[in-house]
């Protein structure tokens, strides 16, 4: 026997309703044909209520069948969409509709838990993607853009609206083999080169092979390695060249007050010449001693102490100080978050490199140009001098030009720029006359 909750299911009910709305009019007509007494008005008064009876249960029975089987498609039709806050009504009874709604529900249920975990997953890969530093470039199958991170967006200058859709190669990214898909390049981004690492890897978007470009700006980091090396080396130079001038000062100074007392009787010619050589002995020893000191600077760059002031103002406390200075500006005033006396130093320095390649134009003018882009500020130090002859070597230590050098100015100075979050880049001007010197700062800096 079917238990009464049994009975109640959406199926059976259908069937008892059929039942019953098929059962009145049979026995209706049974009725009418067996009272024959009745007149003919009678059964086709009974005939035409069976009819209806049957009408008006069909439609009910119609109701209830398209109410169910709506609800039911709204559901699912609401899951298609994405929409999984729509839940089937759940009966008391059993039975196969109620069954139905049930699946349905737990696969709303399961498709609304799973879309929020991807949610959630995917708002945290945004905020990863977003505060790495590494730049981040989606392309679909034809090396089209369809993403940038904003560590793209800044090292490119570019913002991902203007550059969806458009071909890869016009960031300046090469097309590469399979085999390329890690390496190092140089990129002239307008402003200056940078160094890059350059990694490529590929991914599926509804099984549309795509390919994603992560690039590290490594220029920075290798700086940063090389100024270490650099300091190594000088700690083991000064060690070890000071162990042997502090002997060969010592004992020159003591020959040079022993022949001083004890060798008037030399000839007057041998004594001289004994003199002036121990002086010689002692005075390139000092004289190395202090080219020495002088590189221990590198080592010992004190931390920038970074207040907000304004670069103009800066510029114009320097000039004064040399001939033929002309400041140009332009975009308004512009304040700059760095340390003063750092960077007074560094245009000190560049400003008197650019008067020293002037020696024999006492007239040419050395131009300042201060800018401010949408990523950057930036400081151009301009000659007509003779130019920079080995562009390779002009960062190095102990490579100079000059015949009173020593090649530390442009490594401490650049090492200077660095520490203030920015960036120094020298180059021979377009025309081939003089060069530049330009000094950049992200206007983001902090």
């Amino acid at each position: 026997m079917k238990s009464m909750r049994e009975l109640g299911s959406f199926e059976n009910r259908l069937l008892l309703i059929t039942l019953a709305a098929g059962l009145v009019p049979i026995l209706l007509i049974t009725s009418s044909v067996q009272l024959v007494h009745l007149d003919e008005n009678s059964v086709l008064y009974a005939a035409s209520i069976s009819f209806i009876w049957l009408f008006y249960f069909a439609f009910y029975l119609k109701k209830i069948v398209v109410n169910k089987v709506r609800t039911l498609t709204s559901v699912v039709e609401a899951l298609t969409c994405e929409d999984y806050s729509m839940r089937a009504k759940e009966s008391s009874s059993s039975g196969v509709i109620n069954e139905l709604s049930q699946l349905i529900n737990t696969l709303a249920n399961t498709f609304a838990q799973q879309s929020l975990i991807t949610k959630e997953k995917h708002i945290l890969l945004n905020k990863v993607i977003n505060q790495i530093d590494v730049a981040i470039i989606a392309t679909d199958s034809r090396d089209n853009v369809t993403l940038m991170n904003p560590a793209a967006e800044k090292l490119f200058n570019r913002r991902v609206e203007r550059m969806k859709g458009w071909p890869i190669r016009e960031l300046g990214i090469p097309a590469t083999t399979p085999e390329h898909n890690k390496q190092v390049l140089e990129f002239d981004l307008k402003e200056h080169k940078k160094k890059i690492y350059l990694h490529r890897d590929e991914y599926f978007e509804n099984g549309i092979k795509q390919q994603l470009i992560f690039i590290t700006d490594i220029q920075n980091l290798l700086r940063e390695e090389e100024r270490l090396a650099w300091q190594r080396l000088l700690r083991v130079l000064s060690h070890e060249i000071n162990n042997s001038l502090a002997p060969i000062a010592s004992i020159s100074a003591t020959l040079t007050r022993f022949t001083e007392a004890n060798c008037a009787n030399l000839p007057s010619e041998l004594n001289s010449d004994l003199q002036n050589g121990l002086g010689v002995i002692q005075e390139r020893a000092n004289s190395l001693n202090e080219f020495i000191q002088s590189y221990q600077q590198l080592a010992k760059v004190p931390p920038p102490e970074k207040t907000l002031f304004n670069l103009e103002k800066l510029v114009q406390s320097i000039t004064p100080l040399f001939d033929n200075i002309q400041l140009r500006t332009a975009n308004g005033p512009i304040d700059i978050y760095a340390d003063e006396v750092q960077l007074k130093q560094v245009l000190v320095n560049l400003i008197k490199n650019a008067r020293e390649s002037m020696a024999s134009l006492p007239d040419g003018k050395v131009i300042i140009c201060l800018h401010r882009h949408s990523s950057a500020i930036e400081i151009q130090v301009i000659d007509s001098g003779c130019g920079i002859s080995n562009m390779d070597n002009i960062f190095v230590p102990f490579y100079t030009t000059k015949e009173k050098g020593t090649g530390i100015g442009l490594v401490l100075s650049r090492q200077l720029v660095v520490n203030n979050g920015g960036d120094l880049d020298i180059r021979n001007n377009d025309n081939s006359i003089g060069a530049q010197a330009n000094i950049y700062f992200p206007t983001n800096q902090s």
